[in-house]
């Protein structure tokens, strides 16, 4: 047992030989709950006279003077050999109410939340837990049952990052002789016996009548995971150049046409989708989904999946306001997409795209660096050196006023997520009016969010018809008035000679319902002048007889 352990040890530090008595060694931190394998396991760290180790130990508070006993058990095993040692009692039933998880749950994240904390405090190299075969065979079963991935079959892995296994090829009867042999105590947790949890099941009930059959199935098992586990790591190599060929991860959309011409799409989609909180058959649904009609959503516990015409879109749940809203009512926006004659993943191809100035723009043009989504409180300090240029106005605010005095004067409000330029100039000389609207696609956080990570993470997507809007500026009545569109508002849109509402006008063009929520409009008197980024009215378009315009941009 000493042998394997150090044969065990020194491949899962990299160390060609175990000197254990060296103080160069690895510095490790033993998790030892006070059962027969960890006390085996830090039984033979010292056995072995390791030198760099310290203990730590875990009373979860859920099997009252039996869980006081296994903790005691610890400390008097440590204190009597003057070994380093870290205890935490927990209360994990409140744990349990507050987080909504199981107990088995609960215990696996303090115990490790608490463990990455000592290690980082004390600079520890490795965690060394005392997994075993049995562990490991009984790990491989419960996947089988609840369906798994090729990396479900190699059961326990013997390292994982800084946690490592020295004891995961020694089986639980060679622990126990081991520790009769060397009369190592050790604590029984009674719940061990107990058939309620399934791996209790299938180690009380099914390991038995395996043995039966093959008496040393565990080994066979072993051998098995083994092929598994290096089939998985040149899968996984596999899996990296698949990944990269099959999703955009900057768009976060997978490319159906790709997808189907590989041998095996289902489980490639697999692969990529269990990195979304996606299960088996989760993705077994989508993957079904895939010759149907588009629009039909998925959710993980933290993401959406839409399937568009030519792609699955991936968004991530939760807005900036209200983790119960998704984002931007997919079903709208695919709606509004077909409606373009679109696919809503060509509306994601310009996302992050940024208009360019034009000519007029040019000659007033003021550097001022504002990212989308900020807020009144996020962009105050870069404000301060340009204040009389830019105004900023949280999203929340109903209305602004915007006051512009003579030709050649320019303005900047940060409003809607958006850079807005507003700027009054003479009508250039040879002006000609432009060919068409141009269509371009904006991401903004339409939310107002004061935390920019989070409005990086999370965007709503804003269709902008036209980012850039003329008016003739002297039949304008100052201040113009900027505010969000309310019932009952009406307009004569360009080219049209009635009036038209609002919210008619917004359906019309098939605008998602939250985007449509967020409309500003800009006022002159009582009369509309202009939807902000769509259109503006027939009667303050610019005419042969203007003499200034007036122009509303967004530019970022």
């Amino acid at each position: 047992m000493l042998l394997k352990f150090k044969e065990s040890l020194s491949k899962l530090t990299g160390l060609q030989e175990i000197h254990p008595a060296s103080p160069e060694n690895p510095k490790i931190l033993v998790a030892v709950s006070g059962g027969i394998d960890s006390m085996c396991l830090v039984h033979l760290f010292h056995r072995i006279f390791y030198r760099n180790f310290a203990i730590a130990t875990v009373n979860f508070s859920l099997r009252g003077e039996e869980s006081d006993g296994d903790e005691e058990l610890v400390r008097s095993w440590a204190e009597e050999r003057g070994i380093e040692y870290f205890s935490k009692v927990f209360d994990t039933i409140e744990y349990c109410r507050v987080k909504g998880v199981s107990t088995q749950v609960a215990a696996r994240d303090l115990r490790y939340s608490w463990f990455n904390l000592l290690m980082a405090e004390h600079s520890f190299d490795y965690l060394a837990v005392a997994h075993n075969l049995n562990d490991s065979v009984e790990t491989f079963f419960l996947n089988i049952l609840r369906g798994t991935g090729i990396q479900g079959l190699t059961g326990i892995r013997r390292k994982n990052g800084k946690i490592i296994r020295p004891l995961l090829s020694i089986t639980r009867r060679e622990i126990a002789e081991f520790v009769k042999r060397e009369n190592i105590p050790f604590r029984e947790d009674s719940s061990n016996s107990q058939s309620y949890y399934s791996r209790n099941r299938i180690r009380n009930m099914v390991f038995p009548e395996f043995e039966m059959i093959n008496a040393s199935f565990l080994g066979t098992v072993e051998k098995d995971m083994a092929n598994v586990e290096a089939a998985a790591d040149i899968l996984e190599e596999l899996y990296i150049v698949k990944k990269a060929e099959l999703l955009d991860c900057k768009r976060s959309r997978i490319d159906l046409g790709r997808l189907l011409k590989e041998r095996r799409p289902d489980y490639w989609l697999y692969m990529i989708l269990s990195e979304y909180g996606f299960n088996a058959d989760q993705t077994e649904q989508i993957y079904s989904s895939l010759e149907g009609q588009p629009g039909k959503e998925f959710h993980s516990d933290s993401h959406l999946v839409l399937k568009d015409r030519e792609y699955l879109l991936i968004y991530p749940k939760g807005v900036a306001r209200g983790e119960s809203r998704e984002l931007n009512d997919a079903e709208s926006r695919l709606s509004y997409a077909n409606g373009q004659g679109l696919s809503l993943a060509e509306f994601e191809e310009r996302l992050t795209d940024k208009q360019d100035h034009t000519e007029a723009e040019a000659e007033t043009e003021v550097e001022t660096e504002i990212t989308i989504g900020q807020t009144l409180e996020s962009i105050g300090d870069i404000l301060d050196s340009n204040s009389e240029e830019v105004e900023v106005h949280d999203y929340d605010n109903e209305l602004f006023k915007v006051l512009l005095k003579g030709s050649r004067e320019l303005k900047e409000y940060a409003i809607l997520g958006f850079l807005v330029r507003i700027s009054v100039y003479p009508k250039p000389a040879g002006f000609k009016f432009k060919d068409g609207p141009r269509k371009i696609e904006y991401t903004a956080d339409l939310f107002g969010s004061t935390d920019i990570s989070a409005a990086a993470a999370v965007r709503i997507n804003y269709k902008v018809n036209e980012p850039s809007l003329l008016l003739d500026a002297d039949l304008l009545e100052f201040p113009l008035i900027c505010r969000r569109w309310s019932e009952g508002d009406k307009f004569m849109p360009l080219g049209m000679t009635g009036y038209k509402k609002v919210s008619d006008y917004l359906t019309d063009i098939k605008m998602d319902k939250v985007s449509k929520s967020y409309q500003p409009v800009m006022t002159s008197g009582d009369k509309i002048v202009a939807l902000i980024g769509q259109r503006i009215d027939e009667r303050y378009k610019i005419t042969a007889h203007t003499k200034n315009i007036l122009e509303i941009t967004i530019i970022n």
